[in-house]
């Protein structure tokens, strides 16, 4: 876990920087890549995971949505113009990606049926059984306070409701170091020298963003404690994920992302995790519910007291 806060102002900062002046290579942009990530979901190249999602609910339709991390709001404006939601509710961090998913919203005649507002991931502010469904998409690795916002989706959804997950679940940033980034290093000098953007592979962490995969190792191990998961959906994304923004794609061969994805298979047979995953997910009830409410509640407390405890006992340590 962060032992730190971050500071939710520069993060806020990168993402209004981003939305005007991209800088991150999205690796599901590439249209191989997406071929390969909706085969791993759906069984499909042609099927994309809310095609899954929406054939798995056997025509269940869901009323009153919220979406957690909207951003620029591809994913409300998608799920109005499927009708797979009434109403959808989306906060964010970010004010000018807000100010573009309005205007947004408003060209494609959604407008109506989606409200956006600010919000902060880590002080939740939700109303009580409000929700047939809540969204995260690509977020939940940038919260910190995992268990007060798991807490508060908790008691947001209805009885029934469901939560729909489609996360980065691989390594924290605090994770990283040589010995895990080693086969991806070992794969990346197999790359022409004119197609890399670096001699060595660094580490895969922003610098820019410090909420960039904050406690991601612990997002399904946290969910586990208060729901519990209908289909879990891995897509890989060892590999790519992390080699994908340090290739200059301009020069390098077309075959590149082919071979890419090649190898990141073999990664995955050989054992490797992968970094990436849909899933779906139901709030506990009754007494199971209660408690992972309490655990929710009381965990970080009681990690933040021993975690001040050993603080202190290390610095009154004898120095020798």
């Amino acid at each position: 876990m962060s032992s730190l806060p971050i500071s939710n102002s520069l993060a806020a900062r990168f993402w209004d920087s981003e939305v005007s002046a991209p800088t991150h290579q999205s690796w599901m942009a590439e249209p191989a890549v997406r071929g390969y990530v909706n085969t791993l979901i759906s069984g499909n190249p042609l099927s994309w995971p809310r095609d899954w999602f929406k054939e798995g609910l056997g025509g269940r339709r869901m009323h009153a949505g919220l979406s957690i991390g909207c951003g620029t709001g591809p994913l409300e404006r998608d799920l109005i113009q499927r009708d797979s939601c009434s109403h959808i509710d989306a906060f964010d961090g970010s004010l000018h990606s807000l100010e573009v998913a309005r205007e947004l919203a408003m060209r494609a005649g959604v407008a109506d049926r989606i409200h956006y507002h600010f919000g902060d991931f880590n002080e939740p502010t939700l109303p009580r059984r409000r929700y047939d469904i809540v969204f995260f998409h690509q977020s939940a690795h940038h919260v910190g306070k995992l268990e007060k916002l798991y807490r508060a989706v908790l008691r947001a959804l209805k009885p029934d409701g469901l939560l729909y997950l489609d996360e980065y679940i691989g390594p924290s940033r605090t994770d990283w170091c040589d010995d895990l980034v080693r086969p991806h290093r070992q794969y990346f000098t197999r790359i022409p020298a004119e197609a890399r953007l670096f001699d060595e592979l660094p580490l895969p962490i922003h610098p820019d963003d410090p909420s960039e995969a904050l406690r991601s190792s612990e997002i399904v191990p946290q969910l586990e404690h208060g729901f519990r998961i209908l289909e879990k959906r891995a897509y890989g994304g060892t590999l790519l994920s992390v080699i994908f923004p340090a290739v200059r794609w301009s020069t390098a061969s077309s075959k590149l992302v082919r071979e890419m994805i090649a190898a990141e298979k073999q990664l995955l047979i050989a054992g490797h995790a992968p970094y990436h995953a849909i899933i779906v997910a139901t709030p506990k009830r009754g007494c199971a519910g209660l408690y992972a409410s309490i655990r929710y509640f009381f965990a970080p407390k009681l990690r933040r007291v021993r975690w001040e405890i050993m603080s202190r006992l290390s610095s009154e340590m004898p120095k020798y």
